[in-house]
């Protein structure tokens, strides 16, 4: 017999029956991970963040994601010691920010070298290439983090921001064009 689907419930119509059971599947879910952790800081990392919950049944669970930014939550907390690292740290963090902006800095690049009369060379050509999709991880550490909470990490300054995205479909037309313009052709 196949279950029924999860419905999602918003936290803040959730009763308080539902938030405390929550609260105990969140402890139980995360218990060999942050044993020293008191019940105060999973209530106010719930309380903070406000999750959908998923309900299927009297069962309540949380989506994936949502579960992946309450373990990073919860591993910056005060509370633990300090040889308890989170999923990403702070200068992993760091890293993917500086990964990320770098390709959407050659993403802007590229759109520069294929105007009429520039071109490059097979090195710079490659560079741009690599640096012209964004690398998973680092797409995977950002969205670890949640960025709209008191909490949160400030966002760098000087994120580029607007024009082709990163691997998209223009950036690949890009790539084919300044291939065609430097006359290697192998786009």
């Amino acid at each position: 017999m196949l279950s029924p689907p999860a419905s999602p419930l918003p936290y803040a119509q959730a009763t308080p029956a539902q938030r405390m059971q929550a609260l105990l599947a969140l402890r139980q879910r995360l218990r060999h991970h942050f044993p020293t952790l008191s019940e105060r800081a999973f209530t106010r990392a719930l309380d903070e963040f406000r999750p959908d919950l998923l309900r299927r049944g009297p069962q309540l669970a949380f989506r994936p994601q949502d579960l992946t930014q309450l373990v990073q939550h919860l591993a910056t907390s005060p509370e633990l010691p300090l040889l308890d690292p989170p999923r990403y740290g702070l200068p992993a963090l760091d890293l993917a920010q500086y990964v990320l902006h770098t390709s959407e800095l050659a993403v802007q690049a590229l759109a520069e070298l294929v105007a009429p009369g520039i071109g490059c060379g097979p090195r710079l050509r490659a560079l741009l290439q690599r640096l012209a999709y964004p690398y998973p991880l680092a797409e995977r550490i950002v969205q670890a983090w949640r960025w709209d909470l008191a909490s949160s990490p400030a966002l760098p300054a000087g994120l580029p921001g607007g024009g082709p995205a990163p691997g998209s479909a223009e950036v690949q037309r890009l790539l084919r064009r300044l291939a065609s313009t430097d006359g290697s052709g192998d786009g």
